[in-house]
């Protein structure tokens, strides 16, 4: 056997690689990293020197803030496919850093007392036909901390099944039928539009809605709550009554393009 080819024991292999025994279990655990040899007596494990770049690969993609279900699909790639993943993730990681950056400007704000206090107040409600749609949906529970994970997870799923069905040109739209902060998990809906209904798991009639165009810095929890106030507060005036629940409903654009509204019905 090569030195290539030498097995290390999990102590050795974390020695050489920078990473804690619990590291690595959790990387076995989600099959990025499984070891060459389980001794079935001992229950030992045993890695190869060969492996120490995948894991060191592992690490600086943790250390990126990348979550681990990504990390698989980029380390299983090659060439161009890698390189537009990491690309991909690389953009997402400047827009978070650029809302989180908006968020902090506007908490500076509100605790120097330099904002209204009644902000929702500054958002533009206005009510708009919304048409019939016909779509895709997958329901999940999910707190605010891996809501944006599930939600693109679902929405890609959610078009791979639609398949040729599926109406690109239509906005994705998130129906939270529960709340959803730190502690609780909703559940949302995430809904994908296809042009025939036949291939749909549900409808939905046209309607009239409150909608407001939601800051980008504020596409993120918490500060996208004041948009959900705006329209659940009017949709409960002038004579009008909520109908549903509220949504999230995202455009492509430059910038992405987020609104948030809430059907209602006249009184």
């Amino acid at each position: 056997m090569t030195d290539e080819a030498k097995r290390l024991s999990i102590g050795e292999f974390s020695r050489l690689t920078w990473l804690s025994a619990k590291a690595l279990r959790l990387y076995e655990r989600r099959g990025l990293l499984t070891p060459d040899l389980v001794d079935e007596y001992t229950g030992y494990r045993y890695y190869l020197s060969a492996q120490a770049d995948r894991a060191r690969s592992i690490a600086l993609l943790r250390r990126a803030g990348m979550p681990l279900e990504r990390i698989g699909a980029v380390l299983d790639s090659a060439g161009r496919e890698r390189r537009s993943l990491l690309a991909a993730y690389r953009d997402e990681t400047i827009r978070a850093h650029e809302r989180a950056v908006a968020l902090l400007d506007g908490l500076a704000d509100d605790l120097t007392g330099e904002r209204t206090p009644d902000v929702a107040a500054e958002l533009d409600v206005r009510a708009r036909r919304s048409p019939a749609a016909a779509f895709v949906s997958r329901t999940v529970r999910t707190t605010a901390a891996d809501l944006p994970t599930h939600i693109e997870r679902s929405a890609v799923a959610l078009a791979q099944r639609a398949g040729a069905s599926a109406e690109r040109s239509s906005p994705l739209v998130v129906v939270y039928h529960g709340e959803v902060s730190w502690e609780s998990d909703g559940p949302i809906e995430v809904r994908v539009a296809v042009a025939d209904p036949a291939n749909a798991d549900s409808t939905e009639p046209a309607g009239s809605e409150l909608v407001v165009d939601v800051p980008y810095g504020e596409v993120q929890f918490p500060t996208i709550l004041r948009a959900f106030d705006a329209v659940r507060a009017a949709a409960d005036c002038d004579g009008r009554r909520p109908s549903g629940s509220p949504r999230e409903i995202y455009r492509d654009g430059d910038p992405f393009r987020c609104e948030v509204a809430q059907r209602f019905v006249a009184g």
